[in-house]
Formats: structure tokens, C-alpha cells, sequence
């Protein structure tokens, strides 16, 4: 990330998931992807996107207006990468969903938490077969 502004986050979190919300001013929405993976500890959301900002040029209703700024603040134009890491895991089955609203909006990623329910698990207690012959016995 080259920029304040472009890419900015803001995490929200309930007991169920997270809100992620991300600025997103002259990306190509149609070409954001979002990923995922999880490391030992946590998970992490990968969104990877293409800046327009820093055309020489730009078109709003029915007027162009020419770049005057030197030192423009928002990520450079080209292929950018931002990855946000999470303070825990997320579900292997996690059906993780992100929206936008259109051309200059903010890019909103639900993800679901990890439910750390201690897991019980019954086990099968039997009786031991009966020792045969040769088998050690212990007295």
C-alpha cells in the first residue's frame, strides 16, 4: 500500500463475525478479488485490485477535469495487493461475502468467527478380550 487513502480499513466485530469496511476510491471494482487463508493463530483477508488514480485525465458528468496535484496521496496507478489480518481463525467452511455499491464506494467484507466451543467426543469403553495361552498376564 503506497497511499493513506486508497485501501484504508476499518474492522467491526460482533460475537458472530467481523465487518470490514475498505476505502476504495479509484479502484476497478469490477476487478477486485478477495481471498482468505489461515495461519496457526489467525486468519487473514486478502484483497488484490487495480488503482486508477493518477490519470491524466478524468470524467465527471459532462466535465473533464485534468490532474493539477504533483503529489497525489492515493495509491499510484497499477496492481496493488492489501492483506488485513484478524484476530482469529476463520472457519475452514466459511462462506465470507463482500459488497460494493458502485464506482468510488467502500468495499464491505462480512467474515464469520471461528466458533471455540469446547468439543466433546464419547469414547467407546469395553471389555478386554480374554487372554489366550502365551499372552503376558499380569498378577
Amino acid at each position: 500500500m503506497y497511499g493513506p487513502v486508497t485501501a484504508a480499513k476499518t474492522i467491526y466485530e460482533d460475537e458472530a463475525g467481523y465487518l470490514i469496511i475498505i476505502s476504495m476510491p479509484f479502484v476497478d471494482l469490477q476487478r477486485v478479488k478477495v481471498s482468505w487463508r489461515n495461519t496457526l493463530t489467525h486468519g487473514i483477508i486478502k484483497i488484490s485490485c487495480v488503482s486508477t488514480s493518477g490519470l491524466p485525465f478524468i470524467k465527471r458528468h459532462d466535465r473533464t477535469f485534468k490532474l493539477t496535484d504533483p503529489s497525489s496521496e492515493h495509491c499510484p496507478p497499477g496492481e496493488f495487493v492489501r492483506e488485513i489480518p484478524l484476530s482469529t481463525r476463520i472457519p475452514e467452511d466459511a462462506n465470507i461475502k463482500a459488497y460494493h455499491d458502485g464506482p468510488g464506494s467502500v468495499l464491505e467484507i462480512m467474515v464469520p468467527k471461528l466458533r471455540e466451543v469446547p468439543e466433546e467426543h464419547e469414547v467407546l469403553v469395553c471389555l478386554r478380550p480374554k487372554l489366550v495361552g502365551s499372552d503376558l498376564m499380569l498378577t
